[in-house]
């Protein structure tokens, strides 16, 4: 017998038949899933494109539009979901690259504090090494003006005890050369006084011997 023979009636008849085993499925296994669940929406859109497909053969309008709504369910479902997949991608890529950013900025930001921390301590440790340095310096210099006075002292001092031994030794010359008159001249003045002396005790001597004649007569 051909199929296209039996009235479409027995054969609505026989479809809603096949249809409650797939409405047992629905309501104990199908329904239990989420909605947006993709084995639900790919049951929904197989079986809605199997009603929209023999409810056209069949001219069964409300079986095919129910087919057809329950297609178009799942479509925009999974469009849906889609579209949130990608927005959440989105919002996850977004939070990453913000995330992202903010770890960048915060690794430039340490590293800018430190590079300014070492650049702080090497201007502190050039600062002070070249502190030391003048300070080494400034000793050196004191100690080499220090040397310099004291050679310049000592040389002067040497010059001036030369010259005050040469002082004394023209001192000591002129001296010299000024009391040999001096020395002559004492002698010869002793000798006179001695001279004199002795002429005197003669004079009282004689006048002595004149007295005692004087008194005789």
């Amino acid at each position: 017998m051909n199929v296209l023979e039996i009235p479409l009636s027995i054969l609505k008849f026989q479809y809603k038949l096949v249809r409650i085993p797939l409405g047992i499925f629905e309501a104990k296994v199908v329904d239990t899933l989420d909605p947006e669940a993709p084995a639900r929406l790919a049951y929904e859109r197989t079986v809605g494109s199997l009603d929209k497909k023999v409810g056209s053969i069949l001219g069964d309008s409300e079986t095919a539009q129910r087919g057809a709504d329950q297609v178009k369910h799942a479509d925009d479902l999974a469009r849906a979901v889609k579209l949130e997949a990608q927005a959440d991608a989105a919002e996850a890529a977004a939070d990453a690259k913000l995330r992202t950013a903010r770890e960048t900025a915060e690794n430039e930001r340490v590293a800018a504090e430190s590079a300014a921390q070492q650049a702080a301590q090497d201007a502190r440790a050039t600062a002070d090494k070249r502190k030391a340095q003048a300070a080494e310096q400034a000793d050196e210099k004191a100690a080499a003006d220090k040397k310099k006075a004291d050679d310049l002292a000592a040389s002067r001092a040497a010059s001036a005890r030369e010259a005050e031994a040469k002082q004394k030794a023209r001192i000591g010359k002129v001296e010299k050369a000024a009391a040999a008159p001096a020395e002559s001249e004492l002698a010869d003045a002793a000798e006179h006084q001695e001279q004199a002396e002795d002429k005197k005790a003669e004079a009282e001597r004689i006048e002595k011997l004149f007295l005692v004649e004087k008194n005789k007569d």
